[in-house]
């Protein structure tokens, strides 16, 4: 019995993932009756995080055994010949050699052929996008320049591990590169043409969702889990989900959230681009056979100014109304931690462990 495809978006973060997930969501009838089935998501904005940890073999929590054994079920009973699966917390958990054994074995297992679909992303605008995402959803507190030069040396920051994976699990690699050419042109229409249909045949495909925050709620973010930190205290996953909330509501209602965030300067990301320059090559000379500055020449030039408000001090206006902010914040957020319900000890409340930062 010849397998059918499993496309597999693997993210990265920030690479306009939630807007394809959206849409995946909204359209999966649609998709259907052109041979594609999405499994249905445990969330609105249509990600399948609780699949495919179910899948990597982590513990999932009874509270979503339910959907995930569903969507298993759907994959096996559905007649499509292609399957896409969405989620950008495997790029952390198939970082794990065990959980990406126990993925591709279930994967298999389940008569389906992988094809890795990815957006590598040139590092400097990554981690800027990422470094407000990550601060924003409490996850981190740490200034932006030593988490960049940080991320600069780490293996998330490389892409040729990718490559490693694809051959050793027997996936196909997709890959186009997330440029500002390919956001002008539509991440949603790009993802769909790397898997093979034609974005016409739908409307509405772009919608640009989860944009990047702004200074103040960067500034407002950190310094409520600095003092969370300082008294040792790791929130958890429901905890820090609600934290991410209460503050979105607050600084909505108050009036005070922005966007456009940028911690970078011009000779931080170039010194991160030639970090990585080596490895960065050689997966560009082999997924598009040319060099990783041919390919990201926009980005690999791009000129910074810097707005964290740890590196430009804001007006005193800005720093009065920041203050109320943060104190305001701390006590919201002193609530959300007293209630137990959002505390349990739990490996699928752990949201390191749901991000793949715990791999064993």
């Amino acid at each position: 019995m010849a397998r059918r495809i499993c496309y597999i978006h693997v993210g990265p973060h920030k690479t306009g993932t939630s807007s394809i997930q959206w849409f995946l969501q909204e359209n999966r009838a649609e998709l259907l009756t052109h041979g594609y089935f999405v499994p249905e998501s445990e969330t609105k904005r249509g990600a399948h995080h609780a699949l495919v940890e179910k899948l990597c073999g982590l513990e999932v929590g009874e509270h979503r055994e339910p959907l995930v054994a569903k969507s298993i079920r759907a994959l096996v009973e559905t007649p499509s010949e292609a399957i896409v699966i969405s989620s950008e917390a495997l790029e952390g958990i198939l970082g794990s050699r065990k959980h990406a054994d126990a993925f591709f074995s279930r994967i298999g297992e389940l008569n389906l052929q992988p094809k890795l679909v990815l957006f590598p992303r040139n590092q400097s605008q990554w981690i800027n996008s990422s470094y407000s995402q990550m601060v924003k959803t409490f996850r981190r507190w740490d200034p932006f320049r030593s988490c960049a030069l940080g991320f600069a040396q780490s293996a998330g920051a490389k892409f040729s591990p990718w490559m490693a994976l694809a051959d050793t699990q027997a996936a196909e690699l997709i890959a186009r590169p997330f440029t500002k050419e390919s956001i002008a042109r539509g991440v949603v229409a790009e993802f769909l043409r790397m898997i093979g249909i034609n974005s016409s045949q739908f409307r509405d495909g772009e919608v640009r969702r989860n944009q990047a925050v702004g200074p103040f709620t960067v500034s407002v973010a950190r310094d409520v889990l600095r003092s969370i930190g300082e008294t040792d205290k790791r929130l958890t996953w429901l905890q820090a989900r609600q934290c991410k909330t209460a503050l979105a509501a607050y600084l909505r209602e108050k009036g005070l959230d922005d966007h456009g965030y940028c911690g970078l300067t011009t000779a931080m990301a170039r010194h991160i681009e030639k970090e990585l320059q080596s490895d960065n090559d050689a997966f560009a000379q082999r997924v598009w056979g040319r060099r990783w500055a041919e390919v990201f020449a926009a980005d690999v030039t791009q000129e910074f100014s810097p707005n964290d408000f740890e590196m430009c001090r804001p007006d005193w206006f800005t720093r009065r109304r920041l203050r109320r902010a943060i104190r305001e914040l701390k006590a919201i957020v002193h609530e959300i931690l007293l209630d137990p319900t959002l505390a349990v000890e739990a490996p699928w409340n752990d949201w390191r462990q749901r991000s793949g930062l715990i791999s064993e």
